[in-house]
């Protein structure tokens, strides 16, 4: 296989409709039991025949971090920069992920 292609607005969609359905059913904001999770913040992620190394990540700072959009805009950023806050976002969301298969409120 040469690549994949990736439907961008199909994932955007997708990322609605589940969040839609997660505030619908637990309102807008989702209590998380932990703070530090398992990252992969290596570009290696992509390579299954290499292991990536795998780090601690913090989802407080990482919010923080994606809450700074005022301070360093995204409209116009490169797109090699753009990667990290996709992948801060990634981590946020695998967070979420965790708290609701947990089934803890």
């Amino acid at each position: 296989m040469n690549g994949l292609t990736i439907d961008l607005n199909m994932v955007r969609e997708s990322i609605d409709q589940l969040i839609a359905e997660v505030i619908r059913q637990r309102g807008p904001n989702l209590e998380v039991s932990f703070d530090y999770f398992w990252a992969i913040q290596d570009p290696r992620m992509g390579d299954p025949l290499e292991g990536p190394d795998v780090t601690i990540g913090q989802l407080s700072e990482t919010l923080h971090m994606l809450g700074r959009e005022e301070v360093e805009p995204w409209e116009g950023m490169s797109l090699a920069l753009a990667g990290t806050p996709l992948r801060w976002l990634s981590d946020v969301l695998a967070g979420v992920a965790v708290q609701l298969e947990r089934g803890e409120r």
